[in-house]
């Protein structure tokens, strides 16, 4: 999310733990890469974190000429900014004449400089403020990720003509749903194990099951960065478990670009499990803070 030599190309919004696009990045072909990126991801079923608010996924399908694109309102920008919609429902909200002095100059690019707020105009004005927002404000970062988005998906039928908004985010960064630890290990592969270490696997799977549920979750976003389970269901997150040497000396870790579980061949059930959930709590995946 951040582009060598410049800004960030997204900002983090602490409050709602999203991001969204900063409009202040000059950088069309990182914008573009990740627009690539985010192609070849659904292109090939791979789940993206959850990192942006809905709105992100509607405004891709207005860039496919999707039927099923919705318009965009105060509720979508309340996911990006819930101070500006909170303030903007206030306008919307406020009964007296007085209002335009009440709420002084409220300009923005675009809007014509003699603009006066009146309760006749206030809904014209609060739904220009969210068109702006959503379009020409990130005109320059949107436009390139919607290229490279194209370039790989342009042509997907099942994109232009057949999901909504809420569809797409579900395909492209999963469902959220319970975890199924029984069936993340029905996918799951190993690497590095000895066939006469299966009653460890067996231990490191009860361990699992023994979390709670929230503790569950904490496991797989420690191993993907994402809570979301993938289209077809917790079976198809093929996590790989790989041995990562013995010893209680070192805490599991995770590529979590691969789906990939390092663990250690510890000495004890009780050392396998500390580990695993002092690691699992200390953990960070994309957009978690």
């Amino acid at each position: 999310l951040d582009a060598p030599g410049g800004p960030s190309l997204f900002y983090f919004n602490e409050q709602q733990r999203l991001y969204w696009f900063n409009d202040f990045a000059d950088n069309a072909p990182a914008f573009k890469a990740c627009g690539i990126l985010l192609g070849q991801a659904l292109l090939n079923s791979i789940l993206v974190p959850n990192i942006f608010p809905g709105v992100f996924y509607e405004r891709l399908l207005h860039d496919l000429k999707s039927p099923y694109a919705r318009s965009l309102g105060l509720v979508d920008l309340g996911r990006v900014t819930r101070e500006t919609a909170q303030s903007l429902q206030r306008i919307l909200d406020y009964p007296s004449d007085d209002i335009g002095s009440v709420f002084g100059e409220l300009h923005f690019p675009g809007l014509p400089a003699d603009f006066r707020l009146t309760q006749q105009n206030k809904q014209i004005y609060v739904d220009a403020y969210v068109r702006w927002f959503f379009y020409e404000r990130i005109e320059a970062q949107f436009a390139p990720l919607c290229e490279g988005f194209r370039a790989i998906v342009g042509d997907s039928v099942l994109l232009q003509r057949m999901v909504d908004g809420v569809q797409l985010e579900k395909i492209v960064c999963g469902d959220s749903v319970p975890v199924d630890t029984s069936a993340i290990r029905r996918g799951a592969a190993y690497e590095g194990w000895e066939e006469d270490e299966a009653e460890y696997l067996q231990m490191f799977w009860d361990t699992i099951e023994s979390f709670t549920d929230s503790e569950k979750t904490q496991f797989v976003v420690f191993v993907t960065a994402s809570c979301r389970v993938p289209l077809r269901g917790w079976q198809d997150l093929q996590m790989i478990v790989q041995k990562n040497g013995t010893g209680d000396e070192r805490l599991p870790t995770a590529h979590t670009c691969f789906c990939q579980l390092l663990l250690p061949k510890y000495t004890s059930r009780s050392s396998l499990a500390t580990s695993l959930r002092t690691a699992v709590a200390n953990s960070e995946g994309f957009g978690l803070k």
